[in-house]
């Protein structure tokens, strides 16, 4: 199912938006991410109804834990929704890489996120939600996105440095994310990145949930 999501991507970019079946969403449910201490515990425990006393749920899975364009839309989404529980209606927000656990804590850090984040080494969920994997930037310099694609991929870089990181602990440069909202344990709306600036614009994010 995920390789066919993958082919109709390339078709059709308009399927971007297009819902897995239940069975790929119960199997992708079933598939572990991990803590910062490295503790697995199933995907599915960030939707059900039960999580934080929250019916919805936005799930954004970002690129590698370098990603420069990828902490732009952290920080927006942490200007927008300081404090998801507080909205109107209420939702909980959780942020999702692909490196290895222990990157999280500086992530955190750097970007001053205040939402849980966990991590998918394996990439297992990315694919087998289909997932998009390519370096293509886009043709359009999206409005969350602060620095030029020079200065993006400097930044990039310069963490990387500053990390000391090495053999890909970040994760796949190549792996895109994307933005996924669950309701009462569903799947309602979902946005997969085309390019590695291709997160869904905030507005948009806004008019889904429906918040105030």
């Amino acid at each position: 199912m995920a390789e066919q999501i993958k082919k109709d991507l390339a078709e059709d970019p308009k399927k971007h938006h297009e819902l897995p079946d239940e069975k790929t969403i119960h199997e992708a449910g079933e598939l572990e991410i991990q803590d910062e201490s490295g503790t697995s515990m199933p995907f599915r425990t960030l939707y059900t109804s039960s999580a934080k006393g929250s019916t919805k749920h936005l799930i954004v899975f970002i690129r590698h834990f370098y990603c420069g364009h990828c902490e732009d839309y952290v920080r927006a989404l942490s200007t927008a929704f300081p404090s998801p529980q507080n909205h109107t209606p209420s939702f909980t927000l959780t942020v999702i890489g692909c490196g290895q656990p222990h990157v999280i804590p500086e992530y955190r850090t750097r970007t001053s996120c205040p939402f849980p984040i966990y991590t998918d080494p394996s990439r297992a969920i990315y694919a087998k939600l289909g997932m998009v994997i390519n370096l293509d930037l886009g043709d359009k310099k999206p409005e969350y996105v602060e620095s030029g694609i020079v200065r993006g991929t400097l930044s990039s870089m310069w963490n990387m440095i500053k990390s000391g990181a090495v053999n890909g602990k970040g994760g796949a440069y190549d792996q895109n994310g994307g933005e996924w909202i669950f309701e009462e344990e569903e799947l309602r709306w979902c946005h997969r990145m085309e390019n590695t600036r291709d997160h869904a614009e905030i507005g948009e994010v806004e008019g889904v949930l429906g918040v105030v």
